[in-house]
């Protein structure tokens, strides 16, 4: 009952002999009304200005499609050999971010429009072949060719109202983008009793053509980047105790305006496991490891955002290493399971928000800061009555994050649960489910999770089931999305409401037209992809 939302999926095979075709297809449009309130201080050398917005109901309107056709050849068990075309398609006439709201200051009083278009297609050809030779050894082999065309238009205006002496700002960009991306990785394993040796390569090349039309000026950009990753793993199980030991190396090199930086990153691993025995599992993990910055932060375009701030590249940027280890206490019973895992994830230099003033304009950029700790703790457990008939299951969570800049110190601490119930009977199913905000926090951006809970009823048949879900049924405000930006020079809250986001009913229904004789294809070992497109966003 919410107009302009849905969830459509059809997907089809059919195979003879060693031979299977597949289609799978998706589109989940989004068209529906929001408002964004915003509240933002800027702290010029000339004094302190403080924005209140009011948001009006805007339109965001997004038509998101996924195609994917894929050929499967399968020889017996030694050979798989696939070809997948995919095409990922996004239509986006009103984006998220759009507004239009009142802005109140101190004296004046504008009117603010805010309107983003957005296009991408993103076609790739994705080609796997493995081979199981005798006496227990493979290799697998992936390589994927990627290309990304994006076309986004934005167009900001600040009006005065009737009556006030001020100024109107005007801000239009377009930004039209190009992206091309090959990888390609291998691997070879030999497997003995009790030992499984892996040793492979990944190599990733990735090249940006975009030009940035801003105020009637063209701003071309083109970059290359590539990544070598070397690796090597031991696999060891003695009696009831397993341990895994890899080691890798990563070179990441990347070019701009005839400029080259190359950095090599140590990647080692280790991970250990213990079957104590009547359910009762240990495992400890460990790794090195390491990423490039993205290609939209490293242009050096500066794009108006507004009267006020600009969002600024930054093409000094350097790849980032980061360390994760996590430890896991399971627990399994016919009756109850009980995972536990904490976490700690540690980046060094890593890539985050940065904010100054320069020439009475807050500049918006990315550098390398100091450091950006997380622990987070989680559990889950369940409980199985009547014969797996009626299951409760309780998963609480704490995050805790640390965010060290060159230039500020944030922390901050989420504490939060998920809750589940599932009772069947027959061919029938009642389930709900409820969930409190898992934020997340990096640099000096704040985002908050969703707060949700729903109710369903469902029937599952062998060829056909349906489903009644309410979402949200007991909520007041419907729907809400918090960002908060902690800089000391620009700090500002967002907040997305969307009010008709409440006592919402979903219906679901499925059906499988399945005949003939049916086949499971074997699982690809490698999945590769390119998602990234490389813009920078004046947003």
């Amino acid at each position: 009952n919410l107009p302009g939302w849905g969830e459509y999926m059809f997907s089809g095979k059919i195979h003879s002999g060693k031979s299977s075709f597949s289609l799978l297809t998706s589109y989940a449009p989004r068209d529906v009304m929001w408002k964004r309130n915003n509240n933002e201080e800027y702290y010029f050398s000339s004094g302190k200005i403080e924005n209140n917005e009011i948001g009006e109901p805007t339109r965001y309107k997004v038509d998101p499609i996924n195609l994917a056709l894929t050929y499967n050849w399968i020889n017996a068990d030694k050979d798989l050999l696939q070809l997948s075309l995919r095409n990922n398609m996004t239509f986006k006439p009103h984006s998220h971010t759009d507004r239009n709201s009142k802005l109140v200051q101190e004296k004046d009083s504008f009117l603010i429009t805010d309107y983003e278009q957005s296009n991408s297609i993103s076609p790739s050809i994705d080609l796997y072949y493995q081979h199981k030779f005798e006496n227990q050894h493979a290799l697998y082999f992936n390589v994927v060719g990627t290309y990304i065309n994006t076309n986004t238009r934005r167009q900001f205006t600040q009006a005065p109202l009737l009556g006030v002496l001020a100024d109107t700002t005007s801000v239009m960009s377009n930004v039209k983008g190009n992206k091309y991306s090959l990888i390609s990785e291998a691997i070879y394993e030999k497997q003995w009793e009790k030992i499984k040796l892996t040793a492979g390569a990944k190599y990733t090349h990735q090249w940006v053509e975009n030009n940035y039309y801003i105020d009637e000026t063209v701003s071309p950009v083109s970059m290359t980047t590539s990544e070598t990753y070397l690796f090597s793993e031991l696999q060891h199980r003695v009696g009831k105790f397993a341990y895994t030991i890899g080691l890798g190396a990563m070179n990441t090199i990347i070019c701009q305006s005839g400029v080259n930086q190359s950095t090599w990153i140590a990647r080692p691993q280790l991970t250990m496991s213990y079957d104590v025995g009547k359910g009762v599992f240990l495992r400890y993990n460990a790794y090195v490891s390491g990423y490039q910055p993205s290609l939209s932060a490293m242009n050096d375009i500066t794009q108006p955002i507004d009267k006020y701030q600009v969002r600024r590249g930054n093409p000094n940027l350097k790849p980032v290493m980061y360390f994760s280890n996590d430890i896991l206490l399971s627990y399994q019973s016919p009756y109850v399971s009980l995972d536990v895992t904490a976490r700690y994830n540690y980046d060094h230099k890593p890539i985050m928000d940065e904010s100054f003033e320069e020439n009475g304009l807050i500049v918006r950029t990315q550098a390398n800061q100091q450091a950006f700790h997380r622990v987070q703790v989680n559990a889950s457990l369940q409980v199985r009555l009547l014969s797996n008939k009626l299951i409760f299951t309780v998963a609480p969570f704490l995050n805790y994050y640390v965010s060290e800049g060159n230039n500020y110190l944030h922390t901050h601490l989420n504490p939060g649960i998920r809750a589940g119930v599932l009772g069947i009977y027959k061919s029938w199913q009642f389930f709900g489910e409820v969930s409190t905000r898992r934020n997340n926090l990096w640099g000096e951006t704040l985002t908050y999770g969703e707060l949700s809970h729903l109710l369903g009823l469902g029937y599952n048949d062998e060829k056909w089931s349906a489903k009644v879900m309410m979402v949200n049924p007991f909520s007041m405000n419907g729907y809400t999305n918090k960002i908060e930006d902690l800089s000391s020079v620009a700090p500002k809250t967002q907040v997305a409401e969307m009010p008709d986001f409440k006592q919402v009913l979903m219906l679901n229904f499925a059906m499988n037209l399945d005949f003939g004789k049916s086949r499971e294809d074997a699982q690809k070992r490698l999945n590769n992809s390119d998602t990234d497109a490389g813009i920078l966003l004046g947003q």
